[in-house]
């Protein structure tokens, strides 16, 4: 899954934003902590920015991601993909070892944060407004890489910076699905310290790493 986001350097993401043609967003105060029900900006209609809820409401239940496999089953969620495609631009996030599925962490208590060298991801996902006229957005959860495999069974949908206008501009369902696929290029993995356990807790002592 992905459960925490961070956007603690606006600026460099707005540089590449610029480099690569995406619209850019407004300068945003360092949030080290990002959970889910937060606003957050997003690109979505190919060209535009606006401040999104993390979490979409589907009847009584809000769910901030949704997994690619389950995408691929409903229509419903189809139509959201090929309708209302966003790109969620951050530095950083945040993933715990599932220990149900990776026994080696029983027991064990840490974290890890993960970005690219750059420091800059484009997470892929779909929005909808919900019944009030909030515009709400999820992010989309596909196999792991190679090295999240090690401790977790899911990874966000990472488009890589060529691919964004494709991801924003494609209506062929096949080359989105493609994009869907575990990410390919170098990520930056570290354990880093617990103070970001609590969704209340923010600075940059959240990706502090934890033999710093």
């Amino acid at each position: 899954m992905c459960g925490r986001l961070n956007l603690h350097d606006s600026l460099i993401v707005q540089l590449i934003m610029d480099k690569i043609g995406l619209p850019l967003f407004p300068n945003r105060p360092p949030r080290f902590n990002i959970t889910p029900m937060s606003n957050l900006n997003v690109v979505f209609n190919q060209d535009d920015v606006l401040e999104m809820q993390w979490s979409i409401e589907f009847g009584k239940f809000r769910h901030p991601n949704t997994k690619v496999d389950t995408l691929k089953r409903r229509k419903d969620l189809q139509r959201l993909l090929m309708d209302n495609r966003c790109l969620v631009p951050v530095n950083r996030f945040y993933e715990w070892p599932d220990p149900k599925v990776r026994p080696k962490y029983q027991g064990i208590k840490t974290r890890f944060c993960i970005h690219t060298p750059d420091d800059v991801l484009f997470l892929g996902g779909f929005y909808k407004v919900n019944q009030n006229g909030v515009m709400q957005f999820n992010i989309l959860t596909t196999e792991p890489t190679s090295a999240i495999n090690d401790f977790h069974h899911r990874s966000p949908v990472i488009v890589g910076k060529e691919d964004t206008k494709t991801w924003l501009n494609s209506d062929n369902q096949m080359e989105l699905y493609e994009m869907m696929e575990p990410y390919d290029q170098e990520l930056v993995i570290y354990e880093c310290n617990s103070y970001v356990d609590n969704g209340r807790h923010d600075g940059p002592k959240c990706m502090e790493p934890i033999h710093a």
